[in-house]
């Protein structure tokens, strides 16, 4: 039966399947939403073309799954494994152009079930549609240097630019693309014309919405991208670059990132068809910037993650050719996937998670709704027989966390601010005014802002910390203080 079926038609039965089971797990999943989760559905509550931190794509995402299906963790979360399914399913249509069937349905494999999108599929992140789009990109290419057409010139434009609105590192994607209209034959003959002005304006037209917003609010998206290399006087950090190259392990799976050095080997020293070269130097660009920018300050582990989109591709193209690389890439697939697998169910099961010494990795998923609850019941109380006539936390995460557990329904809150101008999409739509007369209830996360804090309160009291008790051994304990004629400092440097 299995062996009858194309293909096309495999490659859909894993997707689909896939897809259904984790919905389903979503769906019973006991992890609340991260405070970066919560704040991207904020977001979506006030769609708009950009937001502090990241371009508008992920809050247009969530926009659409909660007004089909409420504001639900789980509908948060939808567009995820939906999104990675259709990712996967194009990089089938690619591996079938660059090869046949055969390669699509590795390629589709490889990518849906790399460890990364068994994380990404339970949690919603910019990463998602970024990816997509990556792909999507590719996939213009590949139809295109096989033979120009002003539809798949329309196509990457469209990938292009939907993936700038998505996350600025679909920039990474440029490079690789210049150069190969300028070195390879079949790019130059279809992007070296009209149609690359074509696509070029496409791509303009998608991003400059965004642009726009950037303009309007001191370009503040970019000034964060560009703060978050943290590059400082010393730029010098082994310890991070080799911490960064070992979680891309986690991230693509190890006999995978295995493989994949051994294609990039062979593409670079061009021992396998020219597209393999290119699909490489899509993979080199963003591993090559994110060490660099690692080694000079720091990188988060997905930073570089745009990498693994051609990846899939390249194993495929150079592994198929070998008996041996063929056989490690089928059982490293299956071995991966129970590993991830085994994991995910874990995280289903809270007890489970304690035990295995795994709950730091989900304390910031756990206890948002006892915590607002506490907070409630700290604002309804008052002080010294006065009401609250606000809360103010110092907390990006908690602040949207509570937004989305319902604490907006019980009293106005806003973000104290450490400068005087803002840090983050909080600070800069919800920031505390001077407030005088009756005191303003302070949820405090940071110990080191507790002088600060008393510079700007004329009072301030200390009350009860809420301390409470996420499971595993984790707590989550906030400093609670009654705040009295709040005049915001004047530094615009203030530093903990």
């Amino acid at each position: 039966m299995l062996r009858s079926l194309t293909y096309a038609q495999k490659t859909l039965a894993l997707i689909l399947g896939l897809l259904v089971f984790r919905i389903l797990a979503l769906i019973v999943s006991p992890l609340e939403l991260h405070g970066d989760e919560a704040q991207y559905w904020a977001w979506a509550q006030d769609l708009d073309f950009g937001y502090y931190s990241k371009p508008p794509m992920v809050a247009w995402v969530i926009a659409t799954t909660t007004a089909v299906f409420g504001d639900a963790e789980w509908a948060v979360r939808l567009g995820s494994p939906i999104i990675h399914s259709i990712t996967a399913w194009l990089l089938f249509l690619t591996g079938r152009k660059l090869r046949d069937g055969q390669a699509g349905f590795w390629a589709a494999a490889i990518y849906i079930l790399m460890p990364a999108v068994w994380l990404s599929s339970a949690i919603i992140s910019t990463d998602v549609t970024l990816m997509m789009f990556w792909v999507l990109a590719i996939n213009a290419w590949v139809h295109l240097r096989h033979g120009p057409s002003w539809p798949r010139a329309a196509q990457l434009g469209i990938a292009l630019g939907l993936g700038f609105m998505s996350k600025y590192a679909m920039m990474f994607f440029g490079p690789a693309l210049i150069l190969a209209i300028l070195f390879d034959a079949p790019t130059r003959r279809a992007l070296f014309h009209l149609r690359g002005l074509f696509a070029a304006t496409i791509a303009g037209l998608c991003i400059a919405p965004n642009i726009w917003w950037n303009a309007r609010n001191d370009f503040a998206t970019v000034a964060h991208t560009a703060e978050n290399a943290n590059l400082n006087e010393d730029m010098f950090h082994p310890a991070e670059l080799l911490t960064f190259w070992v979680d891309q392990f986690g991230v693509f799976g190890p006999v995978t990132l295995g493989l994949l050095g051994f294609a990039l080997w062979a593409a670079v020293k061009r021992r396998m068809a020219p597209p393999a070269f290119w699909l490489a130097l899509l993979s080199l660009t963003p591993l090559l910037v994110i060490s660099l920018e690692a080694l000079l300050s720091r990188a988060n582990a997905n930073w570089a993650v745009t990498a693994y989109g051609a990846a899939p591709l390249l194993i495929v193209l150079w592994a198929m050719g070998y008996r041996k690389p063929e056989a490690w890439l089928k059982w490293g697939i299956i071995g991966q996937s129970l590993i991830a697998l085994t994991l995910g169910l874990i995280m289903l099961y809270p007890a489970a998670t304690n035990s295995l010494g795994a709950a730091n990795a989900v304390k910031r998923m756990r206890g948002w709704t006892d915590t607002v609850a506490a907070i409630e019941a700290r604002f309804k109380a008052g002080h010294e027989g006065q009401p609250y006539q606000a809360i103010a936390m110092d907390n990006r995460l908690v602040f949207y966390d509570a937004q989305y557990y319902g604490l907006r329904e019980t009293a106005p809150f806003y973000m104290w601010m450490l400068q005087k101008g803002p840090l983050h999409h909080a600070e800069m739509t919800y920031p505390l005014t001077p407030q005088s007369g009756s005191p303003v209830l302070i949820i405090n996360y940071y110990n080191n802002n507790i002088p600060f804090l008393q510079e700007d309160f004329a009072r301030l009291d200390r009350l009860p910390d809420i301390d409470l008790d996420l499971g595993g051994g984790k707590r989550r304990r906030l400093n609670v203080w009654a705040g009295y004629d709040y005049s915001p400092t004047e530094d615009p440097n203030r530093k903990p």
